[in-house]
């Protein structure tokens, strides 16, 4: 960022220098001199701060803002200068006084300070209590006291742990009248590397991914139910190889970022991937980090300590997901941990489809010990946390589906888990504590109402897993033609999956543009089916609700996942984790649906909590996620 900075500061400081020596050398330039000079900067920056919005607009790299806020913020800097001088004009002009001659300051020509220097005072002001904000709150806002909301029961149930829980959503919600309700601020910094290097360890350079021979592809519709057939026998290098990459490889390169196969808010990538191999042919049995830039392995031990999750001791390889939570929160904040978790379920529905495309079962952990997982990936747990955890397992037999032989012999022992501690203060503030909170120690159909619209039976997409995925990326402009019924009603059908880790998720759409269907505000159902809230044109409330966002206001259709807060709670806080990962989940399988139909989508993670609640009716829920479809 400082080098940023320079540049874009370096016209104003080598004027500023020439001012200084002018003055030294007693050739001070006159006030209409520097009313001229100011004013060609003025221009120069303000051509340059459209000109970077208008391309990086065009080439959707919204993310990329750095050199045009700096430019902002430079040009606001001479558009003030601008008016200090002409200030004294627009007074005289609105007292009917026109000027005879250019208002001057008794001394040397320089302008009035006076009202400069108090707009001085208040944008200083201004930025103190922003960078304030909520630190006069209490002390210590974690201290298990339920706040009066939907969620007040369940969190005097679940504990100290669902009252951070409740606390942490509070504070990290948006909405116009909570502009001073935060959460005490942390000192971000810049954002850390984008990938996690271990240049000492040995590594293991993977097989390059290819899409699988035809004979071997299978559709993703038959990916998203279960494992194609395969050999039987261990795992191999190559597959592991190819899972990686469909998971978390790099599948673009676009303005000086590496995009990944899974989507991320703001193109930052906070996940990070570690295997477990205990059975893999090609590969020594230990604990390694994925490296997604150079598609490698590294070594990190050859004989792990404990993961804390024996219910995957059977697994051939188990698979952790982690967060490096600075990438994230250094731009969205107390937020953070929020886009870090829907990131993660992004990712978890890549590693399943892919898993179950190499013909392996992917079972997500619903339990595990953060603190043991730390220790054995030699992590911190808070700049980096565990979220996450996938066993991978060849099928006992043909027809296997999501649960392996080991686990149907017997559930895993009750109370094996337990909450972690009460969370505390970290050096990442509310995100920590939200993931202390989260943490754990090893420890039929129902018949459709009168006036739900049934769907069309949807047929299954021929389009390949491995194309799906590599070709998924996020579009944020759409045309004004509608999407297909029968389209829609494929990708609903590929996103009723069982759920993995949590049974609060609902699915809420706002329909805008949709063959045969009336535009409105609908829920699905199980069975299949859409149930009108309301009808009418809502495209105007989803685009304030998500911040004025035209990629949500020009959509076709917007889907909106919330969670039911009792339900959510019901188990402790660690629901409230488990919410967010299968929101991803979800949203993912929506992401790669549209691609399978030959439409477009984009996630989206910033709105405003409580005009998104309104828009669905959800009381009693917390809306997590938007996703945005239409035709490209």
């Amino acid at each position: 960022m400082a080098p940023k900075i320079l540049w874009v500061a370096l016209p104003l400081l080598l004027y500023a220098a020439w001012l200084v020596v002018a003055r030294w050398r007693g050739r001070a330039p006159a006030r209409m001199a520097l009313n001229v000079h100011t004013s060609v900067l003025l221009l120069c920056y303000l051509l340059s701060t459209a000109g970077l919005g208008i391309f990086w607009v065009a080439n959707q790299q919204l993310p990329v803002f750095d050199w045009h806020y700096l430019f902002g913020y430079a040009t606001l800097l001479l558009v003030f200068i601008h008016l200090t001088f002409n200030l004294p004009l627009v007074l005289n002009w609105l007292r009917r006084r026109a000027p005879a001659r250019p208002v001057e300051a008794a001394a040397g020509g320089a302008p009035a300070l006076g009202v400069p220097l108090a707009i001085v005072a208040g944008l200083v002001l201004a930025f103190f209590l922003g960078m304030r904000q909520g630190a006069g709150g209490s002390s210590s806002p974690w201290d298990g006291k339920a706040t009066p909301n939907d969620g007040a029961t369940a969190a005097t149930a679940g504990g100290a742990g669902a009252a951070a829980v409740l606390r942490y959503h509070e504070l990290s919600s948006e909405s116009r009248g909570s502009v001073f309700m935060r959460a005490p601020g942390i000192a971000w910094g810049d954002a850390p590397p984008a990938f996690k290097q271990y240049p000492q360890a040995r590594h293991v350079i993977l097989p390059t991914a290819r899409p699988a021979a035809p004979a071997n592809t299978q559709p993703l519709a038959a990916s998203l139910r279960g494992p194609a057939a395969g050999p039987r026998g261990r795992p191999r290098l190559d597959e592991l190889a190819q899972i990686l990459y469909l998971t978390a490889g790099v599948t673009a390169h676009r303005g000086g970022r590496a995009l990944r196969a899974a989507p991320s808010s703001g193109a930052l990538f906070p996940s990070e991937l570690y295997v477990a191999a205990r059975a893999v042919d090609g590969l020594a049995p230990g604990l390694y980090h994925y490296d997604p830039e150079r598609h490698r392995l590294a070594l990190l031990d050859p004989s792990p300590a404990m993961l804390g999750a024996p219910e995957a001791d059977d697994a051939d390889a188990l698979l952790v997901l982690s967060a490096i939570f600075r990438r994230t929160g250094y731009k969205y904040h107390n937020r953070a941990y929020r886009y870090a978790t829907a990131d993660a379920g992004h990712l978890l529905e890549n590693l399943r489809l892919a898993s179950h495309q190499a013909g392996m079962l992917a079972t997500l952990l619903p339990r595990f010990d953060e603190a043991l997982a730390a220790r054995a990936l030699a992590i911190d747990g808070v700049e980096e946390g565990v979220l996450a955890m996938m066993a991978l397992r060849r099928p006992a037999r043909a027809g296997d589906s999501m649960v392996s032989t080991a686990q149907a012999k017997a559930a895993p022992p009750a109370q094996v888990y337990a909450p972690a501690p009460a969370p505390r203060d970290t050096a990442l503030g509310a995100t920590g504590v939200i993931q202390q909170a989260t943490s754990l120690r090893l420890e039929t159909e129902t018949a459709l109402p009168p006036t739900a619209v049934r769907l069309p039976a949807a047929a299954a997409s021929a389009a390949d897993t491995h194309k799906v995925i590599t070709q998924r990326r996020s579009v944020r402009r759409y045309s004004a033609g509608p999407v297909p019924l029968a389209s829609l009603s494929a990708i609903l059908a590929g996103m009723a999956q069982p759920p993995q880790l949590s049974d609060a998720i609902r699915v809420e759409l706002v329909v805008n543009r949709v063959e045969g269907l009336e535009p409105g505000v609908y829920r699905y159902l199980p069975g299949h089916a859409l149930l009108p809230l309301a009808t009418g044109d809502f495209a105007a409330r989803a685009r304030r609700a998500a911040l004025e966002q035209d990629v949500i206001g020009d959509a076709a259709v917007v889907l909106i996942l919330s969670a039911d807060t009792a339900r959510l709670l019901a188990r402790g806080a660690r629901g409230y984790r488990h919410a967010f990962l299968e929101a991803g989940l979800v949203g993912e399988r929506w992401l790669l649906g549209a691609v399978a139909q030959g439409l477009a989508a984009c996630p989206v993670g910033a709105f405003y909590d409580d005009d998104a609640a309104r828009l669905v009716g959800a009381r009693g829920h917390w809306v997590l996620h938007f996703a945005a479809l239409g035709r490209p």
